[in-house]
């Protein structure tokens, strides 16, 4: 039993290593994410401008459309009134001229407000811009450097993988259960040494008896107290496993 709960020891200090592996992956993963939803948000205020701009652009088009065509009526008016000698008809004619003046003064303030908003609008759009492509640039830089770190992680867990395989076929399939049980329920740590009979995981004393027990390693002993599996080295070796 002594040299599989070693064997055991060994293949904890395996899976605590993949562990560790894939915490750093997805929390790399997360941290591109985060950098990507981002640069999405700011994208979608940047489209949102830009909708706002062509709305307004599209009333500056339509008010000065408006402006042209009442300035023609105005013209073609004023030439009629040449030609007009009844002054009834030349004073209805001269009242439609100052309606289409004020008429036109009106749209002319409306126009310089909705230029001055397209102004406003423009400068908007283009510091968001500025703003996307400086994101652009740094999201691309941390996208490249998180899949060079990921594709590190990767080939170090294939690794430690192939060498899990190879401790994990010396020991008992029924232990090896009992023990993946564990590393899930305990955040990574399984087996534990008791060092001067006190647990080395959760630093409670291990009754005298069940001690005794632990030193001679002839059988399979959990922790009372947080139920992890129990070893003892010899005194002769100074290393610890957790």
């Amino acid at each position: 039993m002594r040299e599989q709960l070693e064997i055991l020891a060994s293949l904890q200090e395996v899976d605590r290593e993949i562990r560790e592996k894939n915490l750093t992956k997805d929390a790399l993963l997360a941290e591109l994410n985060k950098a990507q939803g981002e640069l999405h948000a700011q994208e979608a205020e940047m489209a949102t401008l830009r909708a706002e701009w062509a709305e307004k652009d599209k009333l500056r088009q339509e008010k000065e459309r408006m402006l042209q065509e009442e300035g023609r009526k105005a013209t073609d008016k004023r030439m009629r009134l040449n030609r007009v000698k009844n002054i009834k008809e030349l004073q209805a004619l001269q009242r439609e001229i100052d309606q289409i003046k004020e008429s036109n003064a009106q749209v002319e303030e409306e126009l310089m407000r909705i230029l001055e908003e397209l102004e406003a609008s423009g400068s908007a759009l283009k510091a968001k811009g500025e703003e996307v492509t400086k994101l652009e640039g740094a999201c691309g830089e941390k996208r490249t450097r998180i899949e060079a770190e990921l594709a590190g992680i990767e080939r170090a867990m294939m690794e430690a993988s192939k060498s899990r395989q190879a401790i994990a076929a010396q020991l008992n399939g029924e232990l090896i259960e009992r023990y993946e049980l564990i590393f899930s329920r305990r955040g990574g740590v399984a087996v534990v040494e008791v060092s001067e009979g006190i647990c080395q995981g959760c630093h409670m004393n291990i009754p005298p008896q069940l001690w005794n027990e632990i030193i001679r390693n002839e059988r399979l002993i959990f922790c009372p107290s947080c139920h992890r599996i129990l070893y003892h080295k010899p005194a002769a070796s100074s290393d610890k496993r957790v």
